[in-house]
C-alpha cells in the first residue's frame, strides 16, 4: 500500500512539474495566467505579449487594422481573440512553438509566435547563372525587415484555422495555405517573377507542389525555402489570375471544411483536376 502511495505521489509530482514547465517555459505559455518576464499591449482585438523592458516595433500597434484587412480579403471573420507572442530569444520561440521559422501560427488560430531574428534576416539573395550553375550574390542584410508583411502572412493562417477545426487545420495543404498567406502578406520576401521562372524552368528546380513530401532538387540549400514559398505564391497568383479571387476564396472556404476533398472540390468548381491544373501552370510559366 505504501509503495502504491509513493508511486502515485511521484507521478503527481512529475505531472505537476510538466504542467508548470509547459505553462511557464513551454507550449502552454500562451494560456498561462502569469507570464514572468513579459509585458502586454492590449489592443481591441489582439494582445501583444513581449519581453519586459524592451521596445516593440510600431507595426504591432497596427494589428487591429491588419485583422480587419485580413477579414476583408479572405471574406471570413475572426471568431476568437489573438495573442501575438514576441519571444525574447530564438531558442525560447522554438521551445514555445516547437517549430522553426521566423514566425508561426498554432492550429487553434489564436496564437502567433514571432522570433527576434525576424528583424535581422535577409531577403532572397540575387542569383546569376554561370555555366548552368546557380551562383548566389552576397545577401543584403536588412536591420528592420518588413514586419507588417509577416504579420499579414500569419494572420492569413490564423483566420483559416479559426474557421475550421484543429484536426482539419493540421491537414490543410501547404500549396493552398502558404500560397494564400504569401499572396496576401509578403510575396516580395520570396522568389517570384523572372527569378522564380529562372530557377523553376531554366534550372529545372520545379517540384510537385501538391505533394507534401516533395522538395525541389538541384537548388542550393540556402535558398530552398525562398524558392518553395515562391512556388506556392506563383501557383496561387496563377489561380487568382485565371479564375478570380472570389472563386479561389470560395474553393478555400469549402476546402478548409473538408481537406480530404481537395481534388473533388477543385474539379466541381473549376472543371479540371488539380494535377492537370498544375501542368497548365507549369506551361504558363514556360511561355511567359
Amino acid at each position: 500500500m505504501k509503495i502504491r502511495k509513493t508511486i502515485g505521489l511521484a507521478l503527481l509530482i512529475v505531472v505537476t512539474a510538466i504542467f508548470i514547465y509547459g505553462f511557464l517555459c513551454g507550449p502552454l505559455f500562451p494560456f498561462s495566467p502569469i507570464k514572468p518576464g513579459f509585458a502586454e499591449l492590449n489592443l481591441t482585438r489582439c494582445t501583444i505579449v513581449y519581453p519586459k523592458n524592451t521596445k516593440i516595433s510600431p507595426e504591432y500597434g497596427t494589428v487591429d487594422d491588419l485583422i480587419g484587412e485580413t477579414e476583408q480579403f479572405h471574406n471570413l471573420q475572426f471568431k476568437k481573440r489573438i495573442q501575438i507572442i514576441v519571444c525574447a530569444t530564438n531558442e525560447q520561440c522554438k521551445r514555445f512553438s516547437m517549430t522553426g521559422g521566423h514566425a508561426c501560427t498554432i492550429q487553434t488560430g489564436t496564437v502567433i509566435y514571432i522570433r527576434p531574428s525576424i528583424q535581422e534576416t535577409t531577403y532572397p539573395p540575387k542569383i546569376t547563372i554561370e555555366r548552368g550553375s546557380i551562383i548566389l550574390q552576397p545577401p543584403v542584410v536588412e536591420t528592420h525587415r518588413d514586419l507588417t508583411g509577416f504579420l499579414k502572412h500569419e494572420l492569413s493562417h490564423a483566420i483559416l484555422y479559426q474557421n475550421t477545426s484543429i484536426l482539419k487545420a493540421i491537414r490543410i495543404k501547404r500549396w493552398l495555405e502558404e500560397g494564400l498567406a504569401v499572396y496576401f502578406g509578403n510575396p516580395h520576401h520570396y522568389y517570384h517573377g523572372s527569378e522564380f521562372r529562372t530557377l523553376a524552368i531554366d534550372q529545372g528546380c520545379f517540384f510537385n507542389l501538391l505533394d507534401e513530401q516533395a522538395e525541389p532538387e538541384g537548388i542550393p540549400q540556402d535558398i530552398k525555402y525562398y524558392f518553395m514559398y515562391g512556388a506556392f505564391y506563383e501557383f496561387m497568383n496563377y489561380l487568382i489570375q485565371t479564375y478570380g479571387v472570389d472563386s479561389v476564396l470560395t474553393y478555400t472556404h469549402e476546402y478548409i471544411k473538408a481537406p480530404g476533398m481537395e481534388d473533388p472540390l477543385f474539379r466541381s468548381l473549376f472543371g479540371i483536376n488539380l494535377e492537370n491544373e498544375l501542368e497548365r501552370f507549369q506551361q504558363h510559366i514556360r511561355t511567359q
